[in-house]
Order: structure tokens, then C-alpha cells, then sequence
């Protein structure tokens, strides 16, 4: 094998081993300090960087395993929560009786949430950049969060949950809730998609309602679900 030979078969098998080492490494990070601790934490986060966060080279650094953890748990704690809402609301509407149906909506949505949040220990809410009821406004980071998932709608991107430190250094995940056509009836253009009877219903329930002139696919709002830090709330 002549020189030049050996030192090409050299050289690649240097780059073959560089490449290697320039994956990426999803196991837990080691124990770091200061600002590296701080920058690790804002690598790790897919959505929204770590600045916000009070104190971040405090934080423990989560792999993506913990993150989905967090995740699943939530999309439980979701998914009960619908279930309880629509399982009530589609009895009543089948019995025609929409007016009921708000009635039971306006009643309960947030005893609902509260029940389900002390039984799991989380901080629970369900909110939107168009409010129906005003004690469900967003906080600034919820906010945000919601700009950012409109503004992937608008790119064609389906918006998915995610898990991130808060700006007080709370584990918090942020799930997305999607307009359907069944969701129209109470949430869509006044003037073709809500019956009239509930119309009035809302104006008097609502007086000063926002949630409506939806249109299926867009974003009506988020569950945002806050787990306790060191074994606090």
C-alpha cells in the first residue's frame, strides 16, 4: 500500500471517529455548576430557552425520558378532565337541552379542575388567549406559549405538548386544545354555527365573551398543569 493510500484510509478513519463523537447524548447530564448548569438547562429546552427561569444553574437538568414522564402524566390528567366535560355535556345535548349543558359548564368547569388538581397534586388550568369565563386569564408565560403554538399552526405544524422549568422553577407542561366541528356549536361564528338559544344563553352567562369565531383547526386555548418542586407546590 502506497503512502498516499495509507494516509487517506488514516484520515477517514480520523473523521469516521470525530462524527462519532459529535452525536448527540441523551443521557442524564453530570453535575455541573454556574453558567454551565445554566446552559445545559436552556439546551434542553426543545420550545422555550432556560433565561426566564429564576436561578436556572439550580435546576436539575431533566433527560427526555423525565421529560415525557411529565408529559404523559399530564395528557392523563387532560384526558380525564375531557372526559368528565364532554361525557355531561354531549348527555345534554343529546336530550336537547344545550341550555342545561352551558348551565353545567358554567357551574362546574372550574370545581372540576380544582378536584382534579388536588387529587393528582398539580396546579391545573385550562385557559385561552380568548377567554369565556376572565378567571381563567393567562398568565405572561402562558401567553407565550400560546403565540408560539399559533404561530406553527399558521406554518402547518400540528403544535404538541412539551415540559419546561417555569419562570419560578416549576416543572410545568403546556398541552394544546384543538377546535373540532362539534365544538363549533358553542364556539364558532355566531351568525351560522351557534344555535340561537345558545346565543342568549352565553350573553347571560357571559356577558363579556370572547371565545367565539373559532374555526375547526385553530388553537382554542392550552391545559397548562404545574407539578410541585422539592416536594411543594
Amino acid at each position: 500500500m502506497t503512502r498516499l493510500k495509507i494516509f487517506t484510509v488514516f484520515a477517514s478513519l480520523m473523521l469516521f471517529v470525530a462524527a462519532c463523537n459529535n452525536q448527540p447524548n441523551h443521557k442524564f447530564q453530570p453535575d455541573v455548576s454556574g453558567k454551565n448548569q445554566a446552559e445545559i438547562n436552556r439546551k434542553n429546552d426543545e420550545h422555550l430557552e432556560g433565561d426566564h427561569v429564576q436561578n436556572a444553574a439550580e435546576l436539575p437538568v431533566l433527560t427526555p425520558e423525565q421529560k415525557q414522564q411529565y408529559i404523559d402524566r399530564s395528557k392523563q390528567i387532560a384526558q380525564t378532565a375531557f372526559k368528565i366535560f364532554s361525557g355531561r355535556l354531549k348527555q345534554l345535548f343529546q336530550e336537547k337541552k344545550p341550555e342545561e349543558a352551558l348551565e353545567y359548564c358554567h357551574a362546574n368547569a372550574l370545581k372540576i379542575t380544582d378536584s382534579l388538581a388536588k387529587a393528582n397534586g398539580v396546579v391545573l388550568k385550562r385557559t385561552s388567549y380568548r377567554l369565556r369565563n376572565p378567571k381563567n386569564k393567562p398568565t405572561a408565560q402562558e401567553e407565550k406559549v400560546m403565540e408560539i403554538y399559533r404561530k406553527q399552526i399558521l406554518k402547518n405544524l400540528k403544535p404538541k405538548p412539551y415540559m419546561h422549568y417555569d419562570e419560578h422553577g416549576y416543572p410545568h407542561v403546556y398541552i394544546p386544545i384543538m377546535v373540532q366541528q362539534k365544538c363549533l356549536m358553542c364556539h364558532g361564528d355566531p351568525n351560522k354555527d351557534i344555535p340561537e338559544v345558545i346565543n342568549q344563553k352565553l350573553s347571560e352567562l357571559y356577558p363579556s365573551d370572547k371565545a367565539i369565531f373559532f374555526k375547526e383547526g385553530d388553537l382554542r386555548g392550552i391545559w397548562s398543569i404545574r407539578f410541585p418542586k422539592n416536594g411543594k407546590k
